[in-house]
């Protein structure tokens, strides 16, 4: 591995709060996705009222080219935003949201609010655009509810299609994650729970009237993950990478029999809470801890991971801290990430079960999360037969056995006269790009040293 930073700061530059905000603290950025990787990169940056439109410039590191500042008569706080884009005109929307408990849809074309989704109770901690529709927006709030709302003028006079409530969170949810398949949806936050939904095919019949459908129970649920405030889920793969506050690592991890190339299981399938445990599912099966990737000064909530992936030619994870350091991985140089889910034997084919939990004849009916307790599921093992696991191709590096140890970074970027909290980092399509921004107003962008090998 070589010593030399792979990312070289193109420049520090504090973001224009046209005198609305003194020291300002921008929660997110987000490239815009509908593009070419060869075109140049666009992405929003929120924080406090404001919304950032910009892209790099080879001279100035920073050129703004759209600005909004919220209309509320009281202080706004945005700390999310996802791209979209308008059905009939294809002219680029953000959605951003906050404090204020409302979603607003922005015209980067024209500089006008176009839509405003109101239902959620309290605060919205994330937006996502559905990766298989445009028009389909997933939020997350403080009112421990998800929504799934549809953006198609036909469901204007009742956008929410889908509300998961119930039985899934009982505080504020955080952080919210698709699959690729746009039919699972990840969820976590303060009550220290990780949730997978089964998402029925949106928009469908329903979607417009006046009664969304309520999904009551995941099809997922765990507590034995994290042990603090869930704040950064998503999906890589069919693997999940998740970060709570205070525990100083990203985990990666799987659920045992759960393939996106099955049909996705029926909503009867769900187990209920009726009877108590850590972790419910109805793929019939626990979790499995992968990898851990060492995460240092890390501890206030609110801190997200970026992840790039492309075609399994660059797979990179990277982190802020409160220090100003980003941590970077190359995940393809990690061993135990060619593993599949549920392979218990190391490269030298040794099995790394213990004898006793090989002569459990509870093992035999469930399979064994790495923290050596059962996972059950409320209905038992699922009718339906697991598709064959995926092995992935060997991968040289970090040869780790232990999924409880921890990588360090591969590299870390330290950026000049950059010493405050880096709240969220994003890679740009073709991953030339990375943006950071945090506290202290800073909008901070890295440009890759094609030179250094990965």
């Amino acid at each position: 591995m070589s010593n030399r930073a792979l990312f070289h700061s193109v420049r520090t530059t504090i973001g224009p709060s046209r005198g609305t905000t003194k020291s300002a603290t921008y929660y997110g950025v987000y490239f815009y996705p509908y593009t070419k990787p060869t075109d140049d990169p666009v992405f929003a940056v929120v924080g406090g009222p404001e919304t950032i439109i910009a892209r790099p410039h080879p001279a100035k590191g920073l050129e703004v080219i759209q600005y909004f500042l919220d209309d509320l008569k009281f202080n706004e706080s945005l700390c999310t935003a996802s791209w979209t884009k308008d059905l009939k005109t294809g002219d680029p929307l953000v959605a951003v949201g906050g404090q204020a408990g409302i979603i607003k849809i922005l015209n980067v074309k024209t500089g006008k609010v176009m839509q405003t989704l109101s239902g959620h109770g309290d605060e919205i901690m994330e937006i996502l655009t559905s990766p298989r529709n445009q028009a389909l927006l997933a939020s997350a709030s403080a009112d421990s509810t998800v929504r799934i709302w549809s953006l198609d003028p036909a469901h204007q006079r009742q956008p929410c299609a889908l509300i998961c409530a119930g039985e899934g969170h009982r505080e504020t949810i955080l952080s919210i994650a698709f699959h690729s398949s746009g039919r699972y949806l990840l969820s976590g936050g303060m009550d220290h729970i990780v949730n997978l939904w089964v998402l029925p095919d949106l928009p469908d019949v329903s979607t417009g009237e006046d009664k969304p459908i309520t999904l009551m129970y995941p099809h997922f649920s765990t507590s034995m993950i994290h042990s603090n405030y869930i704040d950064c889920l998503a999906f890589h793969g069919d693997y999940i990478l998740s970060k709570a506050a205070r525990e100083s690592k990203i985990v990666l991890w799987a659920i045992q029999n759960f393939t996106s190339r099955l049909p996705p299981p029926a909503p009867d399938r769900a187990p209920t809470t009726h009877e108590w445990r850590a972790t419910r599912s109805a793929f019939g099966g626990g979790f499995e801890r992968l990898l851990q990737f060492s995460i240092p000064d890390t501890e206030p909530f609110f801190m997200r991971f970026g992840l790039f992936a492309r075609a399994r030619t660059d797979m990179f994870l990277a982190m802020g801290s409160t220090t100003g350091r980003v941590h970077m991985w190359n995940l393809l140089r990690t061993e135990m990430y060619g593993k599949s889910p549920g392979d218990t034997s190391t490269r030298d084919g040794r099995d790394t079960t213990t004898p006793s939990e090989r002569g459990s004849p509870a093992v035999a009916n469930a399979e064994l999360n790495t923290t050596g307790l059962i996972a059950g599921s409320d209905r038992g093992p699922s009718s339906a037969a697991a598709a064959p696991a995926a092995k992935l191709p060997p991968i040289r590096g970090d040869a780790l056995g232990d999924p409880l140890a921890v990588i360090k970074a591969h590299y870390t970027l330290e950026i000049p006269r950059v010493k405050t909290t880096i709240r969220h980092v994003a890679y740009s399509l073709s991953g030339e790009y990375m943006v950071c921004v945090g506290e202290g107003g800073n909008i901070v962008i890295s440009r890759k040293d094609l030179t250094v090998k990965t």
